[in-house]
């Protein structure tokens, strides 16, 4: 269509310069943009209208548009070529061509009254185009600024020149559902004489899940750095003194080798021995513990009810043989989780409230409770024992924490809040000494994303 009202081959037209179709040249003096084939600088103006003069001398109007680039905030221009009188922007030849762009489109008018919408426009506001013709833009600002939005536009009215919002700080726009869409969006005037403004909409919906995500994965990091930190500190220490009590003991053994006392060689290797295997399973439990956030979730359908009373099986036959484990679950007993990691943290939770029994009381009673609410699994597991005071509470998570002679490798409890949190759950801890400890975990029973 181009071609055939400028009277030239398409061959022609491509590449060509625009200032050169156009009877005014001292257009692209004013507008140095406009003279190169390639537009990478926006013009000063935002709606240019000049005559083109054919091979034949005739006079055909160019209509020439800003509109910003929705993939890479580049500048691109929509040209309307007609016959006769100038188009105008609120002409159909007009509204086609910016119709049938994938930008968000809107003009108003000076009061703020929409006078055209793309269909783009009404595409990522949730409207008909017919519905925004006519609505004032005001009423697609979020509420708490309307007022400040009012004596913005007033403002920009007189001085009607571009201006970009939305880059360095937040700008949302009214869904017509209610919720807010940040977006960055261009003002430019189109016709100063009626104040027309064009506004040019980008959604950031995806920008801002992306940076928000980059944001959260960042914390993350860092605390991840914090706990390598922390567990390089504990691990050094607590590894290295059992070697040190090897190297001792062996040293020991040399001096009885040397004279000829072989029963207390004997001790001092036992005693090596002893510490050595003590120190494999450490290691072993440290792995475990560097792993349990990498592995992805194996969900299998399982009796919660029916694993707990192996669990329990299993541990009263390594002694404990008074202690008393009372039921409630009502959670359906049927679960859709990782088994392993769940029998894991009933199997440290329940060994936990078997070891720290208080011998000075009548019965050892350890309770474990269930029950499904907002689509999660909580779970208590509480014992009548001795308690953790105060000042162990805190730290009762941490690497290598022990607190008395009862105290393992200090790993089990770090394992369990990490393979929690792995199942996107948390637990918390309550207790009072001398009367007792409850461990509290919630964990979501819904499919989660990998």
């Amino acid at each position: 269509m181009a071609a055939e009202l400028l009277d030239m081959p398409r061959s022609e037209i491509e590449g060509k310069p625009l200032v050169s179709l156009l009877a005014d040249v001292t257009l692209g003096q004013s507008n140095p943009a406009l003279g190169h084939a390639v537009l990478s600088t926006p013009p000063p103006d935002a709606s240019l209208k000049q005559s083109s003069k054919t091979t034949d001398g005739r006079s055909v109007v160019v209509s020439i548009l800003r509109a910003p680039s929705e993939q890479n905030a580049a500048v691109s221009y929509c040209i309307a070529l007609s016959q006769g009188e100038s188009p105008g922007p609120s002409s159909q030849n007009f509204r086609d061509i910016v119709d049938a762009s994938a930008s968000a489109i809107i003009m108003c008018d000076a009061k703020g009254a929409i006078r055209f919408a793309s269909r783009a426009a009404g595409g990522l506001l949730g409207y008909d185009v017919g519905s925004l013709i006519g609505m004032c833009v005001d009423q697609l600002v979020p509420s708490r600024l309307k007022k400040h939005h009012e004596d913005y536009r007033a403002e920009f009215g007189k001085v009607m020149k571009p201006r970009a919002m939305g880059r360095k700080s937040k700008v949302t726009a009214v869904h017509k559902e209610g919720h807010e869409i940040p977006i960055e969006i261009v003002l430019t005037p189109v016709n100063e004489v009626d104040a027309e403004i064009m506004c040019t909409i980008v959604d950031l919906t995806e920008h801002v899940a992306t940076r928000t995500e980059i944001s959260q994965k960042a914390k993350e990091l860092e605390q991840l750095n914090a706990e390598l930190s922390a567990f390089a500190n504990s691990a050094s220490h607590d590894l290295k003194a059992p070697l040190c009590s090897i190297e001792g003991l062996l040293s020991l053994c040399l001096e009885d080798l040397e004279a000829g006392d072989t029963d207390e060689l004997k001790k001092n290797l036992e005693e090596a021995l002893l510490i050595s295997r003590s120190n494999a399973s450490k290691v072993e439990k440290i792995i475990e513990l560097a792993q349990a956030g990498q592995a992805k979730l194996h969900k299998e359908r399982f009796s919660l009810r029916a694993d707990i009373v192996e669990i329990w099986r299993s541990l009263r036959s390594v002694g404990s043989a008074g202690a008393v484990l009372e039921f409630d679950l009502r959670h359906g007993d049927i679960v859709n989780l990782e088994r392993a990691a769940v029998n894991m943290i009933l199997a440290n939770l329940l060994s936990n409230a078997l070891r720290y029994g208080d011998p000075e009381k009548p019965s050892h009673v350890i309770r474990i409770s269930s029950r499904r609410e907002n689509n999660q699994l909580q779970m208590v597991v509480g014992d009548n024992g001795r308690g953790i005071s105060g000042g162990n509470l805190q730290r009762v998570f941490t690497y290598f924490s022990r607190f008395d002679e009862l105290s393992n490798e200090g790993v089990g409890l770090a394992l369990v809040r990490k393979q929690i949190e792995r199942l996107g759950g948390a637990i918390s801890v309550h207790s009072v000494e001398g009367q007792g400890t409850e461990f509290s975990f919630l964990i979501p029973l819904e499919e989660r994303e990998e």
